[in-house]
């Protein structure tokens, strides 16, 4: 039973998930179900979105996650700095904010270099899956802090605003991004 090939004519081990183009079946002239070498890349909204991505298709993922690690850079920066405003105004509502502030922080500032780590040098499907759901994660989370930042009445309300304005803007980025490594995952991982 032959596979078919993906865009860049590397072979299906049969080792990965559902949802990938492995084992696409081709009507015939008769009606009847055949294996054949017919090719689905993707969702056909992603194809005409990522059409023009499609030729240099790593590049795209690569530049995609360069503008995301550096606004997570700015984000660690405002993080620390929201929750140095947070202690500083001492009251005891701001301690489980300030505490989210700090882990976020944290959370992106590895997710930055873990997924650098993993789309240069260690780019299996194991940790290509792994980074696409922790990117999903993370962005979910920062919906979560843009929503709890935004009305938030202790500190600095402007630079709460800020927080969450830049929260909101990673949470879109991460999104885009998870998309995108969805989208040309086959591209990007390594056998």
């Amino acid at each position: 039973m032959p596979r078919s090939t993906r865009n860049h004519d590397v072979p299906d081990d049969g080792t990965s998930a559902g949802g990938d183009d492995s084992n696409t079946y081709d009507t015939g002239d008769l009606g009847e179900q055949s294996y054949g070498r017919k090719s689905r890349v993707g969702i056909p909204v992603l194809r005409t979105v990522f059409g023009s991505c499609e030729e240099d298709a790593l590049g795209s993922v690569h530049r995609a996650w360069a503008v995301t690690v550096l606004l997570m850079i700015l984000f660690f920066v405002v993080s620390i700095v929201e929750a140095t405003k947070l202690y500083e105004a001492g009251t005891g509502a701001s301690i489980a904010l300030e505490m989210a502030s700090l882990w976020s922080a944290v959370l992106h500032l590895l997710l930055a270099i873990l997924g650098t780590f993993i789309l240069k040098r260690f780019s299996t499907a194991f940790t290509v899956g792994c980074f696409l759901g922790l990117t999903v994660v993370i962005s979910q989370q920062n919906l979560l802090l843009f929503a709890a930042f935004y009305h938030y009445k202790h500190g600095d309300r402007v630079f709460n605003v800020i927080f969450a304005d830049l929260a909101f803007a990673l949470f879109v980025i991460l999104t885009f991004f998870s998309i995108i490594l969805g989208h040309f995952r086959h591209y990007v991982i390594v056998k």
